[in-house]
């Protein structure tokens, strides 16, 4: 029969049957582009409310990790309660009020700021209130459109889990093309309208793929559009989908938070282990992995022996190398708990079931590493237990099949290493853990220097004994950025000269270890914005750092995140503000913008200056300073760092300093001094609350 005569109705079922993947890969593709994109958009929407905080990522990520499981939870109760053709019209009703009331997405009413404690669960009321039901919304498409694919009648619907892949393929690219290509361009304000129609676009995908469904089970193509009754799944398997899921999502966040604490402060570093997390359920959902599951079992063992013996042993290696052991013994762990999962995946008529199941052990994962482990360890402890954790997803412990004697005494070599490695952190006394990160206080190989460390940015310095070996008396030294003769305190002494020699009032945003204090004057009153309570702790006690004690023992110590607490000062009251305040080597983004800055210029006197310390080895901040301060009518002087073996073997950091003010004679800077007046806007377009161009900070930074 040629195909004049074919019936229509058969005509329309196999167009149908042809174009039901394409459309459902793409529609899955578009959900997980967008749900991937809403995370970074909304947290950079999120972060100048608490100074750029680690402790806001760890929150967002258990909030988008429950919320997906919620999405999945109604996934599964429309799968289970409805027929396709019900489901889809309500699910079209929820995106529809989506589209009505929740979009574009912004800050709730409500949420202008933060309180002084319990910032988690007021981090989590402000997501819920305004990302939250966008999110869930967007969330439930995975589970839902597969189960809807494999009632389609199509000859691949008995096997759903391919278009899992393309799924995450989404994630993968929304990760990769925020920080590169959305970032770089467009506002906030312009990303959330972008959002808003992507999430039309999708709507109306949705809309196809509930069709083609329907359209499939009402033709009778190759199946019905409802599956035969689910085979039975037992609690140890449901508890085993929890635990393989719960491994590789704590490690995500303990890895990350290892990697930019111990390793290497690089800007967008966060997003090489999440793309990996992503790229190994891209892998191992395939028909046919292109990692084997055996060669990552094999090569976990070799990571996992690799980096026993590096903790112990503390060979040199590099960051390169550090990095490549982390992000290696991490990618292969997560492809074997990944890979168990994909082995172990039940029917196409269990499979809403499954990534409940599944996403419930991802948000364990997240609550153990992102909220509870900073209240339980001191340090990233959580790492090397997961890490024991990551071993045990493998099949030998998981009952599939037995591990050969030498793998089985790799096994508990590994163990006993890390156990020993997890006992002697948690009994350290040197490192002090709050929402803010992890702050390490050490002293130097020698014994003349205690230290300030958070993350791999020394943040002060105090001398103990001096070069003859004896004990340091009296007034200390500022060291580190601060000491006198270096950019910083050539700068205040510049902007103390203007003024005849006297600042009578001065607000330093950031503390440290109190460092700065030692370069006030009798007679001015200076206060410290400091964000971080166990950083103020540490400044103020004798035993640990004296600076404050000696050299400012009646300054103020305001608590909070400046942009808001700064805000309670007098107009027109302050001589001088500095702007000091680090989140490991980084000036938290929202202390540098056009509205920053505005807000210090109303509480400076109309004479007026800023100073902002803007040392970064991963990023220029110079020129960002210069065309933020020019689209406010400023002027700035940049002071290049000028490092000599001399200064820092005496603990001695020169700093890259920039002063902005109204006038020339505001500052009294000399060029004979190494200040350099900028001249015009720059070549950098100026940072605002919405717009950051980190990526060509970083250029910038390589290109010098």
């Amino acid at each position: 029969m040629d195909a004049s005569s074919t019936p229509a109705s058969s005509l329309g079922a196999t167009r149908r049957m042809t174009a039901t993947v394409p459309i459902y890969t793409v529609t899955l593709f578009l959900s997980a582009f967008l749900l991937f994109g809403i995370q970074p958009m909304f947290a950079k929407m999120v972060l100048p409310k608490l100074g750029g905080s680690p402790g806001v990522w760890s929150v967002a990520m258990v909030f988008f990790q429950t919320v997906l499981l919620a999405g999945y939870g109604y996934a599964h109760w429309l799968v289970s309660r409805f027929t396709v053709r019900r489901a889809a019209l309500v699910h079209i009703a929820l995106m529809v009020a989506v589209l009505l009331v929740g979009l574009p997405i912004g800050i709730a009413a409500g949420f202008e700021r933060p309180p002084q404690e319990g910032e988690t669960l007021w981090l989590i009321a402000l997501f819920a209130a305004s990302v939250g039901l966008p999110f869930f919304a967007v969330a439930a498409n995975g589970p839902l459109l597969q189960a809807w694919f494999a009632r389609s009648g199509h000859p691949r619907a008995a096997d759903p889990y391919f278009l899992y892949a393309a799924s995450n393929i989404g994630s993968f690219l929304a990760l990769i093309a925020y920080p590169f290509l959305v970032e770089p361009v467009l506002t906030l304000s312009l990303q959330s309208h972008a959002w808003s129609w992507g999430f039309g676009l999708l709507l109306a995908a949705i809309a196809a793929c509930a069709g083609l469904a329907i359209g499939g089970g009402e033709n009778g193509v190759a199946a019905t559009r409802e599956l035969a009754a689910p085979a039975a799944v037992t609690g140890r398997q449901k508890l085993g989908w929890v635990a393989l899921a719960f491994v590789p999502s704590g490690l995500l966040v303990a890895v990350t938070a290892h990697l930019s604490t111990d390793v290497a402060s690089v800007p967008l570093l966060w997003v090489v282990p999440l793309a990996l997390f992503l790229l190994t359920f891209v892998i191992v959902f395939q028909r046919r992995p292109v990692l084997r599951h055996g060669w990552m079992l094999t090569a976990q063992l070799v990571f996992v022996a690799a980096l026993t013996l590096k903790m112990l042993f503390q060979p040199g290696i590099g960051w390169g190398g550090e990095l490549a052991l982390h992000l290696g013994l991490f990618f292969t762990t997560a492809m074997v708990a990944h890979g168990e999962l994909a082995r172990r995946r039940p029917d196409a008529a269990n499979l809403t079931g499954f990534y409940l199941w599944m996403s419930l052990g991802g948000v364990l994962g997240g609550l153990f590493c992102g909220l509870l482990a900073p209240l339980l360890f001191n340090s990233v402890v959580e790492y090397p237990i997961l890490i024991i954790a990551g071993v045990l997803c493998r099949p030998a412990f998981t009952g599939i099949r037995i591990s050969r004697p030498v793998r089985a005494g790799l096994v508990g070599l590994a163990f006993i290493g890390l156990f020993a490695i997890i006992v002697t952190e948690q009994q350290r006394s040197d490192s002090v853990r709050s929402f803010f990160g992890v702050n390490r206080i050490t002293e130097s190989p020698d014994g003349r220097f205690r230290i300030l460390v958070h993350g791999s940015t020394v943040h002060g310095a105090q001398r103990l004994r001096n070069d003859d070996d004896s004990l340091v008396t009296g007034r200390p030294e500022a060291l580190s950025y601060y000491f006198t003769g270096g950019g910083i305190a050539d700068g205040i002494d510049a902007v103390r000269r203007a003024r005849g020699g006297t600042l009578q009032a001065v607000a330093a945003i950031g503390l440290g270890t109190g460092s700065l204090a030692c370069q006030t004057r009798p007679g001015e009153n200076w206060t410290f914005f400091e964000i971080d309570p166990q950083v103020a702790r540490m400044a103020t006690d004798p035993a640990r750092f004296s600076f404050m004690s000696h050299c400012a023992p009646g300054a103020r110590i305001v608590l909070g995140d400046a942009r808001l607490t700064l805000s309670d000062a007098a107009p027109d009251s302050l001589d001088l503000i500095v702007v000091d305040a680090f989140s490991s080597d980084a000036i938290p983004i929202h202390l540098m913008t056009t509205e920053a800055i505005g807000l210090y210029l109303s509480k400076l006197k109309p004479n007026g200056a800023i100073l902002f310390h803007i040392s970064n080895r991963n990023m220029d901040l110079g020129p960002v300073v210069t065309a933020t301060a020019h689209a406010r009518g400023l002027s700035t002087w940049i002071r290049a760092s000028n490092p000599t073996p001399e200064l820092m073997l005496q603990r001695k950091f020169s700093p890259h300093v920039a002063v902005v003010a109204r006038k020339a004679e505001d500052v009294g800077l000399s060029p004979g001094e190494g200040w350099i007046r900028q001249e015009g806007p720059g070549t950098a377009r100026a940072w605002r609350d919405d717009y950051a161009d980190v990526i060509s900070a970083i250029w910038r930074k390589l290109a010098r």
